[in-house]
């Protein structure tokens, strides 16, 4: 199987489950809660919790690989560190290690490995993060929408607000599934096509349109 697939499979999945679960975690404080966090509602009988390892041969210093048998496209997740600069090579060490698939950087060209929560929203920097690729150019359309200046640095913008587990949102379920964003809460065309998309991909009783312009709202609210 190439990385492109693993790749694919993989935002489908999560995607996919988001639909039926909205509280996904993206970010916790420590990877001793993977676990119960990631598989809160896929417990073992027993209530044990699955433990973390790292990616590799490394410590759970930097990085984490989370997985139960099963489809590792659903059921394995790699989070690194927001302080960790090596967080593309620890992606690839996850593909490895799960899949059994050996790529390289230049593998990985047209993606970025992407936190699922700007890391700089971490606590201190020293929460754990979920990563995934995602399209580059997507992903920077997104970021430049949201990690605007005025944005990053005000403590009233809702984003910025310190908490120790995040969970997934609009915006990064449309990243993975290759959707980019509107040009902000003015561009009608641009929300009712991603609406669209959301409810022709089961979302279709969760009022995406009004979900989408009150991110897109809140998000231009603190711009100058």
């Amino acid at each position: 199987m190439s990385l492109h697939a693993i790749i694919q499979r993989r935002q489908r999945a999560l995607f996919d489950a988001w639909v039926q679960n909205p509280l996904i975690v993206v970010h916790v404080e420590h990877p001793e809660k993977l676990g119960r966090l990631v598989y809160i509602h896929d417990l073992d009988d027993d209530g044990a919790d699955p433990q973390p390892k790292p990616p590799g041969a490394r410590d759970l210093h930097d990085a984490a690989i989370i997985q139960k048998s099963g489809n590792p496209d659903e059921r394995a997740s790699v989070w690194v560190r927001a302080k960790y600069r090596g967080y593309q090579g620890a992606y690839l060490r996850f593909i490895e290690q799960v899949y059994g698939v050996k790529a390289t950087k230049k593998d990985l060209a047209g993606y970025n490995i992407d936190h699922l929560l700007n890391k700089k929203r971490s606590p201190d920097m020293t929460g754990y993060i979920r990563i995934e690729a995602v399209n580059g150019a997507v992903n920077q359309a997104w970021g430049s929408l949201f990690e605007h200046k005025s944005n990053a640095s005000n403590p009233d913008f809702t984003a910025n607000s310190e908490r120790s587990r995040r969970t997934m949102s609009w915006a990064i379920a449309a990243k993975l599934m290759n959707q980019p964003p509107p040009r902000g809460p003015g561009d009608r065309d641009g929300i009712a096509r991603l609406s669209r998309f959301f409810i022709n991909n089961g979302l279709e009783g969760q009022d995406p349109m009004t979900g989408l312009t009150s991110m897109l709202e809140n998000a231009y609210r603190f711009r100058r």
